[in-house]
């Protein structure tokens, strides 16, 4: 296995990565706190180890997967001499996209509390063959796996291991679920109208909520900010017209109801790094 130098941001145009790690080589990585910029699904085969994730520490057996999401910070304290991982990690680019974003965001705020599932042996059997086979599709050549089916093994990993989450106690789903439709109802919202509305209060407004409660509630149960959200959408509906339609620059512009071409250059670089111009023309 190629020895993993670094969760913190994958490989250039590298989306997703899985391995098995035979030396040891995570204890050395989150020796200190490190902070995810991805996501990382890490199965505990063998042995025990104690993490910490965000503050919180959970004791993972053989049989144990922790789920680290974007910005949380991990640390792998304590680990027997026979601690083996299987292990896939997913790009935060891939992660803002609004495809698998909308599908997998219920789910964010029941991972985010409780980040370390205990399966059955059968359980894990069948996540570490699952990570074996993707393993075997990364040494293909490049395109075998694009971005698209990417976007798919990760909303799969998501969307099942949701589905664990939901077949627990009841009780502990009550807690959630008030949180849980707040942010399915602001999704739908936000799809609805992203193009013209990018204000908090708007978004506060349409749920009858303040924007504080709003915001707060939000980071809380899904580690985002409100404002990121909304940006995702917007982002991605600007590069997939940059990309695949003829329209202009200030088109697009006012598509999504920038009142001018300059404030959408401002916006599109703050969050991508380059100018729509730059991203149209890049190969």
């Amino acid at each position: 296995m190629k020895k993993v130098n670094s969760f913190h941001e994958l490989p250039k145009d590298t989306d997703m990565i899985t391995g098995i790690d035979i030396t040891g080589n995570f204890k050395t990585l989150f020796k200190k706190p490190a902070e995810m910029m991805g996501c990382l699904f890490l199965l505990c085969t063998r042995g025990s180890c104690i993490v910490t994730i965000h503050l919180s520490t959970f004791k993972m057996n053989t049989n144990s997967m922790a789920i680290i999401l974007p910005h949380q910070f991990f640390q792998i304290s304590e680990l027997s001499k026979d601690c083996r991982f299987s292990y896939i990690a997913f790009s935060q680019k891939l992660l803002q996209s609004p495809t698998l974003f909308t599908k997998t965001i219920e789910y964010t705020p029941l991972i985010f509390e409780e980040p370390v599932l205990h399966f059955e042996s059968n359980i894990t059997e069948i996540f570490s063959d699952y990570f074996k086979l993707l393993m075997k599709i990364q040494r293909l050549p490049r395109g075998f796996c694009n971005e698209e089916q990417t976007i798919l093994i990760c909303t799969q990993m998501i969307t099942g291991i949701g589905s664990m989450y939901k077949q627990g106690d009841s009780n502990e789903r009550a807690r959630y679920n008030r949180n849980h439709e707040i942010v399915k109802e602001l999704l739908r919202i936000i799809v609805e109208n992203y193009k013209k509305e990018r204000n908090i209060s708007f978004y506060a407004d349409k749920m009858h909520l303040s924007p504080q409660h709003l915001s707060t509630t939000i980071k809380k149960t899904t580690g985002r900010t409100l404002t990121d959200i909304i940006s995702t959408f917007v982002i991605k509906d600007a590069q997939a017209k940059l990309r695949s339609t003829e329209l202009t620059i200030q088109e697009i512009a006012y598509s999504l109801n920038f009142s001018d071409i300059s404030f959408f250059g401002k916006y599109f670089k703050r969050y991508t790094g380059m100018s729509p111009k730059q991203y149209r023309n890049m190969e």
